[in-house]
């Protein structure tokens, strides 16, 4: 075991969408469709100032009528799929994975995405030589803002010495911060992170930063 744990590598997980690859993944307007989708089905939805998103609504309708999850997981599979085909390559996102295996760090991905999605948008860039795990949402038994996906990423590293987040959304940075490792945010909207209250390791605004934020 003690063999196990020194030769266990650190993690560095990374978001998919905005993160490694941009695409016109449009969030607010896909929370606004399952927001019209849950209140058309009379489902008691609370009103609010906070607009809700796409996992928080998906989460309300696996707790509040189970029977809708696969109808209303149809909106966001939707949207994505139309988005990653026209999805571009983030800036410097195949020399950030390259550096972290340089620095010896193993490389996972953590996306609230469907396997279908995540698999057609990594391959199409040629991302999937330089990581080691892809976790999407039909690995979880719930969405980012919740930790399951770390769950998995421990399954895979129970040893690991040091385990670390790369996001550019709050959903990304509470995840992080409930899963208790760093989340370092990748051009993050800052007064969104503030307003959702998500604690930030470090801010960079190139993929390029990364080695040094992890310094």
């Amino acid at each position: 075991m003690a063999e196990a744990v020194a030769q266990s590598p650190p993690v560095c997980v990374f978001d998919l969408d905005h993160t490694l690859v941009s695409s016109p993944l449009d969030l607010k307007a896909v929370g606004r469709e399952m927001e019209a989708f849950v209140r058309e089905r009379g489902l008691p939805l609370p009103r609010r100032e906070l607009r809700w998103s796409g996992t928080e609504l998906f989460a309300f309708v696996r707790a509040e009528a189970p029977a809708l999850e696969e109808e209303i997981l149809k909106i966001p599979q939707r949207h994505e799929r139309r988005a990653m085909e026209q999805a571009v390559l983030e800036p410097f996102a195949d020399e950030a994975l390259r550096a972290m295996k340089h620095l010896g760090f193993a490389t996972a991905i953590w996306t609230n995405n469907d396997r279908v999605v995540a698999d057609f948008v990594l391959a199409r860039f040629d991302l999937l030589p330089h990581l080691d795990l892809v976790v999407t949402r039909d690995d979880v038994t719930a969405l980012k803002p919740d930790p399951d996906g770390l769950r998995v990423v421990r399954l895979r590293w129970p040893a690991a010495p040091y385990i670390v987040m790369v996001g550019d959304a709050w959903v990304d940075g509470l995840a992080a911060q409930a899963g208790g490792i760093p989340f370092i945010a990748y051009r993050a909207d800052p007064v969104e992170l503030e307003r959702r209250g998500v604690s930030v390791t470090a801010r960079i605004t190139s993929l390029l930063d990364l080695p040094a934020a992890l310094a």
